[in-house]
């Protein structure tokens, strides 16, 4: 937790870039498994590791807002998909630049170094993702006002809201 004396616009800060770097864990990742010459089975088993992060993410934050995120078996594969397509189309990417200037032969099966590749990029992204959670609580905190709405006739001022007419 950060303390009273600190600045929040900079704790704020700190903790949407911590966020902003899990984003660039997966994509690090895949072009690392490229510089490595890895397969596509290594891209498959990233690609189920950022899965699994967003989904625990996603399952923590709604716990911490006290609403059920549901999941169900096509939201999870089309999720799934997604994020090998993105992945891999990186992959071809960096990998069609690394073979102008070298001969590339990619890996058939998974290794070590995929496991360490995979476990660095999800170890990574569920870290940054922890210390910005620790940084930037989101909580539900039962009997508070939620946020002012604005009525269809309102005037909004620099983010305040004055009513034609008070309640």
């Amino acid at each position: 937790m950060p303390s009273p004396n600190q600045d929040p616009v900079a704790t704020l800060k700190t903790a949407l870039s911590l966020r902003a770097g899990s984003l660039l864990a997966f994509p690090a990742g895949v072009v690392l498994m490229a510089i490595l010459e890895r397969g596509w089975l290594s891209i498959g088993a990233l690609a189920a590791a950022m899965l699994a992060v967003s989904l625990f993410e996603r399952r923590r934050f709604g716990k911490a807002l006290g609403i059920a995120i549901p999941s169900n078996a096509a939201s999870v594969t089309t999720g799934l998909a997604v994020r090998f397509g993105l992945l891999t189309g990186l992959f071809v990417v960096t990998l069609g630049v690394l073979a102008l200037f070298r001969d590339t032969a990619l890996s058939r099966g998974l290794g070590w170094p995929d496991l360490a590749v995979i476990g660095l990029s999800a170890g990574g992204a569920l870290l940054a993702n922890a210390l910005s959670a620790r940084l930037a609580p989101v909580r539900a905190e039962p009997g508070q006002p939620g946020p002012k709405t604005a009525s269809a006739d309102s005037i909004i001022l620099e983010g305040e809201i004055i009513d034609s007419d008070p309640r």
